[in-house]
């Protein structure tokens, strides 16, 4: 990334940097254009709109949105705002895509394996606490209304975690307004798992993102050129316990109750990073066959898996 920026200076263009906490990870904005001062007010009132939506989608916000919903929508139907009735379908949308292998009504296992705050396990839990918690688990059991944009639970204990999306859809905010704004270049991340390419610099076809087995590991597996596209990568070694010896991954599989296993990483290359960022959570699920299967149905969809061997795989429509 730092030859493309000295390609950059050499043809009298800048770039700024901005960065900002938000969803526990750091956003960070890397613009490039003529106007230092135009990109810099841009990319500063972009990053403003990250505080509404942690406030309007975090978990760990007691008055969110989203834990209003979780508090309330077993009781009786809850009005909610139009964009975020939308990710809510979107995401019971890709649930069933993804034959449940996504799915933001697991935050009955995410908080069962100690992953939604307030500590983290210090046992196994039990299979009867899986399978209890699986009882409040899937779009099944949650009924939308269009005409009012209401959502209602049909099993109390139920609740929405957008661990799994959130970040990319306020990439995908952030992107949409630098583009009303007339921001052309850049690249927008959120910590080392989602970025998304905004245009390509002069001369180039794209940005160059180098895909990492994992976060101990420095090696580039592979490198992916992007333009208005994204990527997102999940993995095991982001976040994680460890239980009588053994590592257990934050990414817990909806359809089991336990944690994800058999890849280091699995990356998604898509057309938004709302839908990377869902996307590289379901294939880390699905595996090598689950995720080649998704891609034959989805030509704009390919993925990057990182498997335990060290051997990369790269998937696509056609692969």
């Amino acid at each position: 990334m730092n030859t493309t920026f000295e390609k950059l200076k050499a043809e009298g263009q800048v770039f700024v940097r901005l960065r900002r906490c938000a969803m526990g990870c750091l956003f960070e904005l890397a613009l490039a254009g003529h106007d230092e001062d135009y990109l810099t007010a841009a990319g500063a009132e972009a990053l403003d709109l990250l505080e509404p939506l942690e406030r309007q989608l975090s978990v760990f916000i007691p008055d969110s949105e989203i834990c209003y919903i979780n508090g309330c929508a077993w009781r009786e139907p809850v009005r909610v705002e139009a964009r975020l009735y939308k990710l809510l379908k979107l995401s019971a949308h890709l649930s069933e895509e993804t034959d449940g292998a996504f799915d933001i009504t697991s935050g009955p296992l995410v908080r069962l394996w100690g992953f939604a705050g307030g500590g983290r396990q210090s046992h196994i839990p039990s299979d009867k606490d899986i399978q209890d918690a699986l009882k409040c688990v899937g779009f099944r059991y949650v009924q939308f209304d269009d005409e009012w944009c209401t959502v209602q639970f049909l099993r109390e204990g139920m609740e929405f975690n957008l661990g799994g999306i959130g970040k990319g859809y306020a990439i995908d905010e952030i992107a949409s307004f630098l583009m009303e704004r007339g921001v052309t270049s850049g690249l927008i991340h959120a910590g080392t798992s989602t970025v998304y390419a905004l245009g390509c610099p002069p001369g180039e076809e794209g940005w160059k993102i180098g895909i990492r087995s994992g976060s101990d590991s420095k090696e580039i597996v592979t490198t992916i050129t992007l333009k208005n596209q994204a990527l997102s990568t999940s993995g095991g070694y982001e976040q994680y316990i460890e239980l009588d010896g053994l590592r257990y991954s934050h990414i817990i599989d909806p359809r089991t109750g336990f944690p994800a296993e058999g890849l280091l990483s699995a990356s998604a290359i898509t057309s938004s990073a709302t839908l990377g960022d869902a996307l590289s959570t379901a294939f880390f699920v699905l595996g090598v066959e689950g995720t080649r299967d998704y891609c034959k149905r989805h030509s704009d969809v390919s993925a990057v898996l990182a498997q335990k061997d060290g051997s990369c795989l790269q998937i696509t429509h056609s692969s």
